[in-house]
């Protein structure tokens, strides 16, 4: 992994990072941001709330919280590279000065907002980024009344002056604890690849901790509930669907098509195969 760093007010404000292998790993933002921009590649980013991708060009806006970070199809021939940009209430201020914030003031939220939003493609995002690349090249040109222009311009541009609600709301709360409802957390990643650490991390909580208090909610282990969920779906998109068995067994987090065909036949008496025909 190569990475480059810009930092303003003393603090690591954008991040340029190039990797030539897959990657993956949990990410803990205790006061801060993150925008994630995917120049090259995919991202895959997990969250408390759902699985969010994002490709070329399109970017991640993540706010403190617990996350795991997954890079896919990355070789030294097609390289992943991002830039993330890390933000705080502290830096926002100090950027911005005397300046109007009130349009980042959240006094009510009506439902809660996901601890993540996927930012789709931009015109003004793209040019930001190409305006930046510059200075990881030329650090010495990162002036701090330059880059502190520079973090009034991200949030604008992110928040769409305020327009985009949910980007607002979400920076506008970024200092904000995550809160955790664990029965929702399980539920939104049922049928996503995570292990049972990952699921821990996600949750704030140790592994063994974790493991007792699914039990408390669902009456099963794990293991076990993760198990027959995803081969309930499985079957649900056998009868539904033309997808080939092998990308449904993909999609439902299982290693490949063989240990999913064992799974389903032991579990309906059927094979994949017989159970569609």
């Amino acid at each position: 992994m190569e990475k480059s760093t810009i930092n303003l007010f003393g603090k690591p404000f954008a991040e340029c990072i190039s990797m030539d292998m897959d990657f993956r790993i949990p990410s803990s933002m205790r006061d801060a941001a993150c925008l994630s921009y995917v120049y090259n590649g995919t991202q895959e980013v997990y969250s408390s709330a759902e699985k969010i991708v994002a490709k070329n060009n399109e970017s991640i806006l993540m706010k403190c919280g617990n996350y795991v970070a997954n890079i896919v199809d990355a070789t030294p021939e097609n390289q992943f590279q991002s830039i993330f940009f890390h933000f705080d209430h502290e830096s926002i201020k100090k950027a911005f000065g005397d300046k109007d914030l009130s349009f980042l003031t959240v006094e009510k939220l009506d439902e809660p907002i996901d601890p993540a939003i996927k930012v789709g493609q931009s015109e003004l995002l793209d040019s930001f980024v190409a305006s930046m690349m510059p200075y990881f090249d030329h650090p010495e040109m990162a002036q701090e009344e330059l880059l502190a222009t520079k973090l009034q311009e991200l949030i604008y541009i992110v928040s769409n002056n305020g327009k985009n609600a949910i980007a607002t709301k979400l920076i506008g709360t970024l200092g904000s604890p995550e809160k955790i409802e664990f029965n929702k957390v399980i539920k939104a990643n049922v049928y996503n690849n995570l292990s049972l650490l990952e699921l821990s991390f996600l949750t704030h909580r140790s592994k063994s901790t974790f493991k007792r208090d699914f039990k408390k909610w669902f009456s099963e282990s794990p293991s076990k509930y993760f198990k027959i969920k995803r081969l309930e779906k499985a079957a649900d998109l056998l009868g539904s669907t033309e997808l080939q068995i092998n990308h449904i067994a993909w999609k439902m987090g299982f290693d490949n098509a063989a240990h999913f065909s064992t799974s389903f036949l032991s579990y309906f008496g059927k094979s994949p195969n017989e159970y569609r025909d």
